[in-house]
């Protein structure tokens, strides 16, 4: 099948060229610019303010007869040069027996030609409505051109998909585009090709999080990058290309909107859940290690890898986005802890001290992850895959307990569900003057199983005030704090407003 590229083949809007052919206006060009003949024209606008430059942005054809301006005097050189400098691509002059000029000034003509402002005449009796009407219907003909051009670029992106998959849809966009595309998850593992730098793979896992379903462009060493999410209401892959390209941005902007909703299409709802790898659960001799390994990830046996607990684990984006980062990267939860396995490491051993990496564009993406997701990093070493039961055992029993174990069932209630009932049980309380010092205190009373004096020495505060501030958070809160049911109703909103 071939395709036209709208880099090579698309008129681009309309030009300073194009407006001056109109036969119908008959306009006299006096002063002609090449390269202004070859700029796009934003908009076709009259006007007789003497300081009109003032308001305009660049890219306009100025329509004047002169009324306010003296053309053929001194001041002429200043106006040309300030219209010049906010990029003005031409100035039309109206022309006729009842209007100030008959023919173009002499001092308006000398001052266009040595600034290199283009400039034309507007005659009698074309008003100068129809020079603004030719301008907008020819830019509603490219608009009406364009839309046909990216209708039919997305008719063809569709059937790609639907008979060969999304790598034919991304060969296309590429072809039609003109440039490189590519096709990648939300942490930058190639869905249809191969990853992303790390340097963009950081930024990407960070941009990830955000609600946002914009395009970002992302600033890499060889230039910049344009990001088009793939998704619904998150995040569920990215298209990039290069943003430094020529050709029509609207254009542009909708074959990678009509792609992105296509390629979504490719994307299930959810990511399917690995189960946890025997590495983690069972201890396995070497052969059976690696025999894990290979069938886990597709890769050949590391003599050494790198194993990482991550503590602090909130809801379930860290553990989505680090299981997104491919069959290199194994991983098991246990309530609020994160066991990490990544392949090809071949480090020495590291120490808690020096884990961290002296620069960003050094880190593996795994850090990028926990440094976005605002993980603990509890250990890290590079050890055989012998050891990864035992490790995460020693790990999972040390930290694991009734308390994370609830939190991991807190954290999968959905974000609005349980904002909500966090108002309904805390509203008032944190929302009071003190908020915090009672929201401490309420905490401490919580642990402590109510025993005034532990909470006392916990806060360092006198045992009278711990008992006066519970009375006032009993009032705001409107519980009775003695009954079993209120404790845990506000024991769970606390759990819920940490998370």
């Amino acid at each position: 099948m071939s395709r036209v590229s709208i880099t090579d083949n698309m008129v681009l809007m309309v030009t300073l060229s194009q407006l001056w052919a109109r036969q119908e206006l008959a306009l006299e060009v006096v002063v002609d610019s090449p390269s202004a003949r070859l700029e796009d024209v934003t908009i076709v606008h009259s006007s007789e303010l003497p300081e009109v430059d003032e308001w305009l942005a660049g890219g306009e054809v100025l329509l004047t007869i002169g009324v306010g301006q003296d053309l053929g005097g001194d001041g002429v050189a200043d106006y040309v040069g300030r219209l010049k400098r906010v990029g003005v691509h031409a100035l039309g002059i109206g022309l006729g027996s009842a209007l100030p000029w008959q023919v173009i000034p002499a001092a308006l003509l000398e001052q266009a030609a040595a600034q290199g402002l283009a400039l034309f005449g507007v005659p009698e009796p074309v008003p100068f409505v129809a020079v603004v009407d030719a301008f907008t219907r020819m830019r509603e003909e490219e608009t009406t051109r364009e839309l046909s051009r990216a209708s039919s670029a997305g008719r063809r992106f569709a059937t790609d998909l639907a008979h060969q998959g999304p790598a034919a849809l991304v060969d296309d966009l590429a072809s039609t585009l003109g440039t490189g595309v590519r096709f990648v998850s939300p942490t930058g593992r190639g869905l249809t090709g191969g990853d992303a730098e790390n340097l963009i793979r950081h930024e990407l896992i960070a941009e990830a999080v955000k609600p946002s379903l914009a395009p970002r462009l992302l600033r890499t060493e060889s230039g910049i990058v344009e990001a088009v999410p793939v998704g619904d209401e998150q995040v569920r892959g990215w298209i990039l290309t290069p943003a430094e390209v020529t050709g029509n941005s609207r254009t542009r902007a909708l074959l990678l909107s009509t792609a992105a909703a296509l390629l979504s299409l490719s994307i299930t709802e959810e990511s399917p859940r690995r189960s946890v790898s025997r590495l983690f659960t069972t201890p396995l001799g070497a052969g059976g290690a690696r025999a894990e390994w290979r069938q886990q990830t597709g890769l050949a046996p590391a003599s050494r890898v790198k194993f990482t607990v991550f503590g602090g684990v909130r809801g379930e984006v860290p553990e989505t986005l680090l299981g997104d980062l491919g069959a290199g990267t194994l991983l098991a939860r246990a309530g609020s802890m994160i066991g990490v396995i990544e392949a090809g490491t071949q480090k020495a051993d590291l120490s808690r001290d020096d884990v961290a990496e002296s620069a960003a564009d050094h880190a593996s993406v795994v850090d990028r992850v926990a440094e976005v997701a605002g993980l603990d990093r509890l250990f890290a070493k590079s050890i055989p895959l012998t050891q990864i039961h035992h490790t995460w055992t020693v790990w999972r029993t040390q930290h694991e307990g009734a308390t994370s174990d609830v939190r991991a069932l807190l954290s999968s209630i959905d974000e609005s569900a349980a904002q909500r009932f966090v108002d309904r049980v805390l509203g008032t309380l944190l929302a009071s003057q003190d908020g915090r010092d009672l929201l401490l205190t309420l905490r401490s009373f919580i642990a402590a199983g109510g025993v005034k004096d532990t909470i006392a020495a916990e806060l360092g505060i006198h045992r009278h005030t711990v008992r006066a501030r519970m009375a006032k958070i009993e009032t705001l809160l409107g519980r009775d704090l003695t009954r079993a049911e209120s404790v845990q109703a506000v024991a769970l909103a606390l759990e819920l407003a940490e998370l």
